[in-house]
Parts: C-alpha cells; structure tokens; sequence
C-alpha cells in the first residue's frame, strides 16, 4: 500500500501511540477531540466530530471468543495525519496486515480510515457461516441424544451473537454518521466506500439475526426433548401404579378380617389370592401390551430409524421426472 498525502512528512501520515503519549506529547489534540474522559477504557464503537475534528473509537470483539476478549483503540483525524490510539490488544499488527494485503495507493487519510473499516469486518461473514455451521452439527448432535453439556454451549452462543450484534450496530452507526459528514465532500470514492460498509454491516446485522434464531430453534430443541422425557417418566410411574392399584384394593380387602369372609378359614385361600392375584396381574399386563404403553415390540433399532430418516428425506427432496420444476 501506498500512502500519497503529507508528502512533506510522510512519517506523520499515520501514527500510532499509547493512551499515555497521546496525554503526554498531543494534550491539545486530546482538549479539541475529547477521545478519553476520566481514564475509561474505550466500551464502545462510536465516532465524534467535535470542533471540526474527527475522532472515534472501535472495540472490535475477538471472533475466538466474542464474550470474554476484544481489540479496542481510537483514532483521530487531524489535518493530514490519522492517529491510531492504542488500548487493548494489537492494533499494530492489524494495521500492518491491512497495508500488506492492499496494493492501493491511498490519496488522503480518510480513505485510509474507511477502507480499513472495511477490512475490520471483510471476513466476518465467512465466520459467521461457519458459526452457524456448528451450530447446525450441535442440533444434529442433540437431535441423536447426545446433549451433556450442549445448554452451555447454547448459552455461551447466544451470548456471542448479542455482543457481536451490538457490534455490528454500533458500526452502522459510525457508518451513518460519517455519512453525513462527507455529503459535502461529494467525493465518489469515499460515497463508494462508506456505502460498501454500510451494506456489510446490513448484511452482517442479518446473519446475526440468522444465527440468533438457530440458537433458539435448538433451545426450543432442547426443552421439548427434556419435556418429553419427564413425560416418559411420568407414564412410567403412571402404569407401575396402575399395575399396583388391583393388588393394593385386594390386600385391603382381605386385611379387613371380618369372621364370614370368604377364603379367610380356607387352608387354600392363601394361594387362592396369589393365583389371583397373579391373574389380575397378568391381565394388566397384556392390556398395556396391547394399548403400547410400555411394550418394546413396536420400537425400531437405530439402524432401522436411521435408514427410515434417510429415506424420508430423500422422498421430500426428490422429484417426480414427469412433473415441471418450478420456482
């Protein structure tokens, strides 16, 4: 990359310094662009044009781990120099990644800044496809029963699209405001430019929604297949005390003791109320085999689930050579 403007000292084109020097060797530049107040780290993605100067900042979440790390600096624009404040993270290596990857050449320093906001976020649609790609192995998991520790996952996912989201819409704020400050410039270029990000971040804003409701599709996933298993539980323990009830009226009946009962003198009666016992349980046991509330006879292997699945979907997707194909 080539930089064409301050030709008359091209070391100041672009400068990058520490919170510290900035406060230190431009305190002026500091009072006439108000980028740090009180010391605070920089939170927030914003841009600010006061008293004519440009200035701004960028926290710019880590796409490792969008919850827990970020790279944040500011910058200013004065006259023909465009400084880079640093506050966390390499902002070195980023700018140096950006003028190595670009044979430009660069005619004035606000070119420079939008297309390296460009750069920022050129990349982050592939990883937000391939977030949204793992997220669909996670559902495939969960929907083949292997769920230890997927609510973590999702949460931690759900978490990262919030930050990113409101990343994203912090650009297109910046990106809005700088809108409106180079409409008098009228500089096709730099309309070209700002308008390529604006799109990028309209498009990465969407994605985010995207990955969002994948997110609760698989939470949604989740609960009912929680659901369903206290259902299977609760059926079980409806039936094991159904099963019971007969047995539980019987023993009460008997333990009663009234002197002309039947069976109460018999030498036989002991047995008598096993077998009958017994009877009833068997009885029980063959109507909820025939109702399939617990039997195993109509339950697939795997194998024959997997293969069921498999034909299913190739019956939904395919498509009768007689019929037109239609959009």
């Amino acid at each position: 990359m080539k930089i064409a403007w301050n030709t008359t000292d091209p070391a100041k084109a672009i400068v990058i310094l520490s919170r510290i020097q900035l406060e230190t060797e431009y305190p002026d530049l500091l009072k006439r662009t108000m980028l740090i107040v009180d010391d605070h780290k920089f939170d927030f993605s914003k841009v600010m044009n006061y008293q004519n100067e440009l200035s701004g900042t960028f926290v710019i979440p880590k796409k490792s781990r969008p919850i827990q790390d970020h790279l944040s600096f500011g910058f200013i624009l004065y006259g023909d120099t465009l400084y880079f404040v640093k506050d966390k993270g390499d902002i070195e290596g980023l700018i140096k990644s950006f003028m190595d990857q670009y044979d430009t050449t660069m005619t004035s320093p606000f070119e420079f800044l939008l297309r390296f906001m460009n750069y920022m976020i050129q990349e982050d649609v592939y990883y937000l496809e391939d977030y949204n790609g793992k997220l669909e192995e996670i559902e495939e998991a969960l929907y083949d029963g292997h769920s230890l520790g997927l609510e973590r996952v999702i949460m931690i996912a759900r978490k990262d699209m919030n930050v990113l989201g409101s990343y994203y819409l912090q650009l297109t704020a910046i990106g809005e405001s700088l809108q409106q400050i180079i409409i008098s410039f009228n500089n096709a270029d730099e309309n070209a430019m700002l308008s390529l990000f604006l799109s990028r971040c309209s498009q990465l804003l969407n994605l985010v929604e995207n990955v969002k409701d994948n997110t609760s599709q698989i939470w949604n996933l989740r609960q009912t297949q929680l659901s369903d298993k206290q259902n299977k539980i609760s059926t079980l323990l409806t039936v094991i005390t159904t099963l019971f009830l007969p047995l539980t009226l019987m023993t009460g009946w008997y333990g009663m003791n009234f002197p002309n009962m039947p069976l109460l003198h018999n030498k036989h009666g002991y047995l008598i109320i096993i077998c009958l016992a017994l009877v009833v349980l068997t009885c029980e046991i063959l109507f909820i085999r025939h109702r399939h509330w617990l039997t195993t006879d109509h339950t697939v292997s795997s194998l024959e689930k997997k293969q069921e699945e498999e034909d299913a979907v190739a019956d939904f997707f395919s498509q009768d050579k007689n019929e037109p194909f239609t959009q």
